[in-house]
């Protein structure tokens, strides 16, 4: 086809007008400096199909193909490439340009970061249904694995137990942590240790297994590339690492520092159950607060839209029960998850490259600029943004760029965990119990309730403690008006020795005081033998024979009660009888003090220690007097067989040591040993009841 010449000079100047078009959409600071770029208008011109056949063949709606150079690196790639020698090669893409009337374009989140001038396309993304949030790989497998185990537990025989600390340290229930994550609990024995109704357990199931559905369709997007696998693996090094955790505070928080700083001991933290993904998710919780929001508004706590939906589904765990161990530890891996995450995406990995928060983005150019202003003072920003192949020396800045990416997570973190705290102080808020109804609820036909026998004897030096000991009983005592509950309680002080000025002191001082002639017996038995056994023994046979009481308690007179430590005592006797039936006894002391019998319990007892005295005389070693009571209580004796599993205890020792260094045997105790806000020394374990 022949082709005027004014038809050719039309068209040469509307291709020259396109080319100046094509590259004023192009800044400098995107090209890199690379020869094979010199020939990028030469490769316009002689573009095969680019010449129309004629003027009028460029109609409305016309597109040609014109080939495009390789994306340059943005401000946040340029540290990547500045440490090599050449560009990585990056495959050409093809850019279409409508020729004529161009379509109405709906404006974009967000600019290109390769051609800022250029609108990118916007992808309508449809909102997921929930077929296809519960169809994705991780919560598709924790539905199947829930719905068999939680089948399986409907039988009462796997898991028995809640999951604790308590049961994983001391009964190696190793199997029942695993299984966990996908209970419901559903028989009644698993209902009242997870501390739930039936409903709940199964609304709280529903709404976790919704929450860890979103968190997956989140998380795989932004871990774009390889996002199933990612999100798999992380999901599953958590959970190990929340479990390990857990276990580690539940030993470090209880045992171990309730020995050694009472100051640090956290009682709970042995007994809190766990079923569910609960702890799981709060960790995710501090994951996606890396990801807050999707706009350019500028990063604000109140901005994180999908972390407030997945923040209200976490909190639902906590309105029926406390948590704030299981969710403490999982946002503590969460936490340090969120750190490594922000590491690997720094480097590249993880969807570093391909996609980026806002946030991150403003974050990594932050640094590139100031790098390049450190390296030199010359640097503008005309230097910087018309010549990015400037050399520079990257300044490494990560804490403080780890602090930066953290702004999200660390708000999050503790406004999570100042309302696990509060729900914490209501769920494990008790009222002292009141008297009356104490006195009416235990055995109100028994004329005693509680019978305490103070046993005291002659201590090295001439030490005597029994006037503060017994001052600590009766100044919880009613001086004068009458109560139902302390008319069912009596003191009595015995001793085995005939000469005991200690005694005869006390006992003359306190006979002035009224409410110590009303409640307060004092019995001696003639006698010099230092021998704790025979006189425990004695103790008990002579005052649980002669009066009927529902429990008779075994003090030493070197172990006063602890400031409201009388009160937690009748509270946990309390609890004892309506929470534990079956109970033979509670212990709030240490050694042989603060051990409180079931009367028929104590009266078994002393026949194991007339035992112990009869293999004492045949030159056998017999356990001390302390230990074989406590063995007793915990069912560990065949005479106290039935008693297995029933022991209850405080929380704390509710009686401080006087006597530490005038003990009737051994070389004594350090002062600060066994001291009020110390552990019962059988809190934790996993066969006892602390209330």
């Amino acid at each position: 086809m022949v082709v005027s010449s004014s038809s050719t000079s039309s068209l040469t100047q509307q291709r020259n007008l396109l080319s100046q078009q094509l590259h004023s959409s192009l800044s400098s600071q995107h090209l890199n400096p690379n020869p094979s770029y010199s020939s990028y208008a030469s490769s316009i011109a002689s573009a095969p199909g680019s010449r129309p056949s004629s003027p009028a063949a460029m109609n409305v709606g016309t597109t040609i193909n014109v080939p495009t150079p390789p994306q340059s690196p943005t401000a946040f790639q340029l540290k990547t490439f500045a440490s090599s020698s050449s560009a990585p090669p990056t495959p050409p893409i093809s850019t279409v340009i409508t020729v004529g009337t161009p379509v109405a374009q709906t404006p974009s989140s967000s600019t290109s970061s390769y051609f800022p001038n250029i609108i990118a396309p916007q992808v309508q993304q449809q909102s997921p249904s929930l077929l296809s949030l519960l169809n994705q790989p991780v919560t598709r497998a924790v539905v199947v694995l829930t719905v068999i185990l939680s089948l399986v537990g409907l039988g009462g025989k796997f898991p028995e137990h809640c999951v604790s600390p308590s049961y994983v340290l001391y009964a190696g229930e190793y199997l029942s942590l695993i299984a966990s994550p996908f209970v419901i609990p559903l028989t009644p024995s698993l209902l009242a240790a997870a501390q739930v109704g039936l409903v709940s357990s199964v609304i709280l199931a529903t709404t976790n297994i919704l929450s860890l559905a979103l968190f997956e369709d989140q998380l795989t997007t932004v871990f774009n590339g390889d996002g199933s696998r990612i999100f798999r693996n992380l999901f599953l090094v958590m959970m190990a690492l929340t479990m390990a955790l857990r276990t580690l505070m539940g030993f470090v928080f209880s045992r171990a520092t309730g020995w050694h700083i009472p100051e640090l001991f956290f009682s709970d933290s042995m007994f809190e159950c766990n079923f569910g993904l609960a702890p799981y998710l709060f960790g995710l919780l501090m994951v996606q607060s890396l990801f807050p929001t999707s706009n350019e508004k500028a990063p604000s706590f109140w901005n994180m839209r999908r972390t407030h939906v997945q923040l209200i589904l976490c909190l639902v765990n906590v309105i029926p029960k406390t948590i704030v161990w299981w969710a403490g530890a999982g946002m503590t891996v969460g936490f340090f998850a969120s750190l490594a995450i922000s590491f690997q995406r720094r480097l590249g990995r993880w969807g570093g490259k391909v996609k980026t928060s806002t946030f991150e983005k403003n974050v990594w150019e932050e640094e590139i600029y100031e790098a390049m202003l450190a390296e030199d003072e010359s640097f503008s920003d005309s230097t910087v943004t018309n010549d990015p192949s400037t050399p520079f020396k990257e300044k490494k800045s990560s804490l403080s760029s780890t602090w930066k990416v953290m702004a999200y997570v660390l708000p999050t973190l503790l406004f999570v965990l100042l309302i696990l705290v509060g729900c914490n102080q209501y769920h494990t808020f008790r009222e002292d119990i009141p008297n009356d109804v104490i006195s009416r609820t235990i055995e109100p036909q028994t004329p005693y309730l509680l019978t305490l026998v103070l046993m005291t004897a002659p201590r090295k030096r001439g030490a005597t403690y029994i006037k503060e000991t017994l001052s600590s009983y009766l100044a919880n005592f009613p001086d004068e008006e009458v109560d139902s509950l302390y008319s069912r309680i009596q003191i009595v002080v015995y001793t085995h020795f005939t000469d005991f000025p200690g005694y005869d002191d006390a006992k003359a001082h306190f006979d002035t005081i009224p409410k110590a002639r009303k409640h307060v017996k004092w019995v001696r038995d003639e006698g010099s033998e230092k021998n704790q056994r025979k006189h425990l023994v004695s103790a008990i046979r002579k005052i649980g024979t002669v009066d009927e009481s529902v429990y008779l308690g075994v003090m030493e007179d070197d172990f006063p009660f602890c400031d409201n430590g009388w009160q937690e005592m009748l509270n946990t006797i309390y609890r004892a009888h309506t929470e534990v039936k079956d109970h033979c006894g509670i212990f709030v002391g240490t050694g042989g003090s603060g051990l409180i019998f079931k009367r028929s319990v104590a009266l078994t007892a002393s026949f194991i220690l007339e035992s112990d005295v009869q293999t004492a005389a045949l030159g056998l070693t017999a356990p001390p007097p302390d230990i074989s009571l406590q063995d007793c209580l915990m069912g560990e004796h065949e005479f106290c067989s039935s008693c297995a599993g029933t022991l209850v205890t405080s929380r704390t020792l509710l009686q401080r040591h006087l006597g530490y260094n005038s003990s009737t045997s051994g070389d004594g105790y350090d002062k600060n040993q066994f001291q009020c806000g110390w552990r019962q020394p059988f809190n934790g374990m996993p066969n006892v009841h602390t209330l």
